[in-house]
Order: C-alpha cells, then sequence, then structure tokens
C-alpha cells in the first residue's frame, strides 16, 4: 500500500510540474502577438526613415508614468517612460527571461507576471528574476511636444 501511494504521489508531481511548464509556454506565447520568426529575434532595430518614428505627446508621459508605442521593426510594445523630470528613455516590454509581457510601470518597476522578474522602470536593469538581462532600451528625442521613438539601442 505504501508503495502505491508513493507512485502515485511521483505521478502526481511529474504532472504538475509539466502542467505547469505548458501553462508557462502557452503565457509566453499568447502574452504578445504573434510574429513572424526573424521579426521575433532580438537584435537592434532597423534605421527607420526620418519622420516615420512611433510617437506620443509629452503632456501623455507624466513623471513616474508611461505611454505605449509599437516598434516598428518587430512590432512589440515599447513603453516611453519619464523616470524624472525632462528625462525620457524608452523600454522593450518583452522580458528577457522567457518572452512574456512585461506589466506597465509603476512604483518605478516594470513586472513581468510569467515567472516573477522586475525591472528598474528607469533603466531597464534587472531588480530581480529569473531574468539576468536587461530590458533592451530605445532612444527617446523630443520633437517640440511630441516623444519620438528612436532606435533599439545595443546592451553593454
Amino acid at each position: 500500500m505504501r508503495r502505491r501511494a508513493l507512485l502515485d504521489g511521483g505521478i502526481a508531481a511529474v504532472a504538475l510540474g509539466g502542467a505547469g511548464l505548458l501553462s508557462g509556454s502557452l503565457t509566453a506565447a499568447f502574452g504578445r502577438e504573434d510574429l513572424p520568426p526573424a521579426a521575433a529575434a532580438p537584435g537592434p532595430a532597423a534605421p527607420r526613415p526620418a519622420g516615420n518614428a512611433p510617437s506620443v505627446p509629452a503632456a501623455q508621459v507624466p513623471v513616474g508614468g508611461s505611454a505605449t508605442v509599437k516598434d516598428p521593426a518587430s512590432g512589440d510594445a515599447v513603453y516611453i517612460v519619464q523616470p524624472s523630470a525632462g528625462k525620457y528613455a524608452g523600454l522593450s516590454s518583452v522580458c528577457t527571461h522567457s518572452g512574456c509581457a512585461v506589466n506597465p510601470p509603476k512604483d518605478g518597476r516594470l513586472y513581468c507576471p510569467c515567472h516573477g522578474s522586475t525591472f528598474d522602470a528607469a533603466t531597464g536593469a534587472v531588480i530581480t528574476g529569473p531574468a539576468v538581462k536587461p530590458l533592451p532600451g530605445y532612444a527617446v528625442t523630443k520633437n517640440g511636444e511630441q516623444l519620438e521613438l528612436g532606435p533599439q539601442q545595443a546592451q553593454a
């Protein structure tokens, strides 16, 4: 009887582990829009023609807040943030751990709901893992009252 209970418990543990892995991969797959494999690959974005950059009014990005635009090269969401008055940055919304979409900045952090990684909302640096790489950053320029998303910056 004890051997059977041990075997049943082992089978249940393996089934729960497999269900957890399946759930995580489904969340990663459906947490982002479907992209062709070449567009999903990380790397610097191709240069864009001038005047074609995604933009938002600066008034829509409060200090500590964000606005969302799409990277035209990948189709992924990018958060334009204003961590301190007059300083703007762009951060990818794609978690570097498993590709899930991170939540918009809140309390100075971006949170990945798939596995719990948190990132600094000013720099994209990893605060807590399992992610080990920072979120990719984008150049943001202020053109009049508009904030324009520039190309993805190379990671150091």
